[in-house]
């Protein structure tokens, strides 16, 4: 970040000095003592799993000058001589306004992702667009929320010449929170799916929390909805600024149309509502990967790169980990790591995928439950495995983990078995790993599935 004073980080987070030189000059914001550096101001965050007044001692010693507090009580004894204390009734509330008063010093232009599925790859793909043309920051991980989006706006150096933030959320309110800090000059809408059902039971609902992010974008900026989502189309008058479509399903603002794939990826021609087209390779897989590509080419151009630029990006892309990340085993057999989340349309979007791949391998199906479905959750396992079913003669086996993926399991009529445990599904999978076999691994993040594949490159 850019050198602040701390005074005028007190101003920003709208709090008090209690100590220190207001003239220090804070280098970096952290709420985690092991992310602290020489130069850092430590937010001690409460309401949390610990108390982060416990540990100022410890982010002095890591090299934290100043800390943000709410308990002038809980400061302990042993401080450095000098070091800063500023004093807020919420240190949350004030890392947050910290967070958005530097946002408002910056001109750059921030780009917000966010939607039910697709949002960390539309993000990673614009952000690799782009830093082909200038340094670009972008959301570390997937550190989207209430706490991930300040810290992602406080990373921004001087050098960055654009920012690319996801934002994700669980409940309403969120986005208008996080987006109220984003400001951003151009947002991304993915989808409509059935993430988070449990906590809002139709995809009406789901889709105005995630409309909380329009009348946050800049009104001289753009709104990117992706075409193909009804639901999108429904929020799209809430933004009263230009609202471009993308699809691959037919003619809008900007669309794919000659899609085929092959074992290196994606080959498509991307055509605009002027009439320009150019054809374009992506080294992932799925027309739903080339849905995902459209956003990022839609920024370019708006940042004036060429065709050329933008075509010369897209074939060099790669995405974050266990995103259908292709990880090939000692013993011969490829894995496929999707498994860093699931809802039933990204489930059934991989299992398409799959299906389509790796002719010359047999090809295994595991899948675990997926979470946060809500009253529906039963049925929309059992959709997922009649999906699969339809494809069954394309694979030669599927391995259902848990207790919801059953009803996956009991609709699939092909050579299957279901177990409880992820120890089963090693056991189960141990003589199937060698260069005959590709496996898919898909379920929800708190299944932790990838461990299996941990496993079974572990055992001899």
């Amino acid at each position: 970040m850019k050198p602040i004073a701390l005074e005028h980080a007190a101003i920003k987070a709208e709090g008090l000095m209690r100590a220190g030189d207001p003239g220090l000059q804070i280098t970096a914001v952290h709420f985690d003592t092991r992310q602290l550096a020489e130069g850092s101001l430590f937010i001690a965050l409460t309401g949390v799993a610990r108390d982060g007044h416990d540990f100022l001692l410890q982010a002095a010693e890591q090299g934290a000058v100043a800390a943000v507090i709410s308990d002038e009580h809980k400061v302990p004894q042993g401080l450095p001589q000098g070091f800063g204390l500023i004093l807020v009734n919420d240190t949350v509330r004030a890392f947050q306004k910290l967070a958005a008063g530097y946002r408002r010093e910056q001109s750059i232009p921030h780009i917000a992702v966010t939607g039910s599925i697709g949002k960390t790859t539309v993000k990673d793909i614009i952000a690799h667009v782009l830093e082909s043309h200038f340094p670009v920051y972008k959301t570390y991980k997937n550190l989207n929320n209430h706490l991930g989006v300040p810290y992602s706006l406080l990373q921004i150096e001087e050098q960055h010449k654009a920012a690319v933030l996801e934002l994700g959320m669980n409940h309403a309110g969120e986005i208008d929170l996080i987006a109220s800090l984003a400001k951003p000059e151009i947002s991304v809408i993915t989808y409509i799916g059935d993430s988070h059902m449990e906590y809002f039971g139709s995809r009406e609902k789901i889709a105005l929390a995630k409309a909380e992010l329009l009348p946050h974008t800049s009104p001289d900026g753009l709104v990117l909805l992706n075409g193909d989502s009804e639901y999108l189309r429904m929020i799209a008058h809430l933004y009263p600024g230009k609202v471009a479509y993308y699809s691959v399903e037919g003619p809008a603002d900007i669309w794919a149309e000659e899609i085929r794939s092959d074992e290196d990826g994606m080959h498509f021609t991307v055509c605009f509502a002027t009439g320009e087209r150019f054809a374009a390779f992506l080294p992932l897989y799925g027309v739903h990967s080339v849905l995902n590509a459209l956003p990022a080419i839609a920024i370019a151009k708006r940042h004036g790169m060429s065709d050329t630029q933008i075509a010369d990006a897209l074939a060099t892309v790669k995405l974050s980990a266990m995103r259908f990340e292709q990880v090939n085993s000692t013993h011969g057999a490829l894995y496929i790591s999707d498994a860093y989340n699931a809802s039933p349309t990204s489930m059934e979007a991989a299992i398409g995928t799959f299906a389509d791949l790796f002719p010359a391998r047999q090809k295994v199906l595991v899948l675990a439950d997926m979470f946060e479905l809500g009253p529906d959750s039963d049925q929309m396992h059992a959709q997922v495995g009649a999906y699969a079913d339809a494809l069954r003669d394309r694979f030669s086996m599927l391995v259902t983990v848990g207790e919801s993926s059953r009803h996956i399991s009991d609709a699939y009529t092909g050579n299957k078995l279901h177990v409880a445990t992820k120890e089963e599904a090693v056991a189960a999978l141990l003589p199937l790993r060698d260069a005959n076999h590709a496996f898919l691994f898909k379920a929800s993040r708190g299944m932790e599935l990838w461990t299996v594949i941990t496993d079974l490159e572990r055992q001899p």
